[in-house]
């Protein structure tokens, strides 16, 4: 019974909640035009860049944060941005809720479960090189990443999630390391025939062999091996099917001694638009972002709820969630947890352009509010301004000479 009568009074509570939407409201109502008032604030507050990205937040629940995070992202799609609503309250996700999403496929699953995932083998049809890059960088893997389609073969060496070295298995044999050096005249064929015989028996990679037994200067070695990996990146960029697997190694059976100058990552990332070098990682944010009834207005809901929300928002997947996130919109406002009982929001606005502090009118004590300003301050995160909410217009001898008069 009494879970009952809780599960009623959140219900009430939605209801509510509902009715203080701007969609509910005239456009020319005053109470549109606050939040118009507040957009425009926003751009002024951020004057010297472009201000793409919010957390709001306030100092203690029930002040009407969630409602102001509705409105204000109504204004800023109705403006032609479009908008994305951001349930970041991974603790008690009204804002999922208020838009009937709190069951959905949302937020803490996808930094959770798309971007943990565990892949070892696949097609890159279905998870792109892009974004074994990724998942392996947030598991800090260590081994080789091998793809191959019906004509080549690259392998990847990874040492803690990071691409460190790259190699062209199947080379032709007059494009190889060694035919190049001896065509070159930098180590003459005896060289290369004692390098190869040293090689079979240890397994070292040539580079290695070369530099250690001082066939080649480092410098040499390294203009060489980048040239080798721009062809081994060429040829991975032409892949459009094949299949890939990892296999999981010690460190000291992946490093080399002499490794390619160039940030193969980068250089990867470089051959291909975001969209298409993030197939799976895409396709889940896509299943997890929903479309409202206002034209350019979308929300992620918050997901499941997660045991660690602190810990899942300050992890490096939220963070480069929130960046795919921003090249898709032109504006995000995210909603989180007040700021008294947890640190989910100094953990989320790093992520953001800004703060917005809604401060309930007449009710939130002074001290708390100067506090939760100060731990923004400590932490020396962007605090645009406050929110002043529920104030009572017909109090206020300003708002009654503006009706009368205007």
């Amino acid at each position: 019974m009494i879970f009952q009568n809780s599960k009623k009074k959140q219900n009430v509570e939605i209801i509510q909640r509902k009715k203080h939407l701007l969609s509910n409201f005239p456009t020319g109502s005053r109470y549109a035009e606050a939040y118009r008032t507040l957009r425009t604030n926003l751009h002024f507050a951020a004057m010297e860049k472009q201000l793409s990205s919010v957390v709001v937040t306030s100092s203690v629940p029930s002040e009407g944060k969630t409602n102001t995070v509705i409105n204000l992202g109504f204004t800023m799609a109705q403006a032609g941005r479009r908008t994305l609503l951001l349930d970041g309250d991974l603790r008690k996700p009204v804002l999922s809720k208020i838009f009937d999403q709190k069951r959905r496929f949302g937020l803490a699953d996808l930094i959770s479960d798309t971007l943990g995932r565990d892949v070892v083998k696949g097609s890159i049809t279905q998870y792109s090189i892009g974004d074994m890059f990724m998942l392996m960088k947030f598991q800090k893997k260590t081994g080789t990443f091998k793809v191959s389609s019906t004509d080549q073969e690259v392998t990847f060496y990874i040492i803690g999630g990071k691409v460190n070295d790259i190699l062209w298995n199947n080379c032709p044999k007059d494009r190889k390391l060694t035919a190049q050096m001896v065509h070159q005249g930098k180590i003459t064929k005896e060289n290369a025939r004692i390098s190869l015989a040293h090689q079979e028996k240890t397994g070292q990679r040539l580079g290695d062999i070369f530099y250690s037994m001082g066939f080649l200067s480092r410098q040499e070695l390294e203009k060489e091996l980048d040239m080798n990996a721009l062809e081994a990146l060429r040829v991975v960029s032409l892949m459009t099917e094949g299949k890939f697997v990892f296999t999981p190694l010690k460190e000291r059976e992946v490093r080399a001694s002499v490794l390619p100058r160039v940030n193969i990552e980068e250089l990867y990332g470089d051959f291909y638009s975001q969209g298409e070098n993030l197939i799976y990682i895409n396709k889940g944010i896509d299943e997890a972002i929903k479309i409202t009834d206002q034209e350019n207005l979308f929300i992620l809901p918050a997901g499941r709820v997660p045991p660690n929300p602190a810990e899942l928002i300050e992890s490096d997947r939220a963070e480069f969630l929130m960046e795919i996130l921003k090249e898709r919109f032109d504006f995000i406002v995210v909603d989180t947890s007040p700021v008294m009982p947890t640190s989910d929001a100094l953990l989320m606005a790093p992520r953001t352009d800004g703060v917005l502090l809604v401060v309930l009118s007449g009710e939130t004590n002074k001290k708390i509010v100067k506090e939760v300003v100060d731990r923004f301050r400590a932490a020396n995160l962007s605090l645009l301004g406050v929110v002043l909410n529920r104030v009572d217009m017909a109090n206020d001898r300003y708002y009654s000479y503006y009706d009368s008069g205007y």
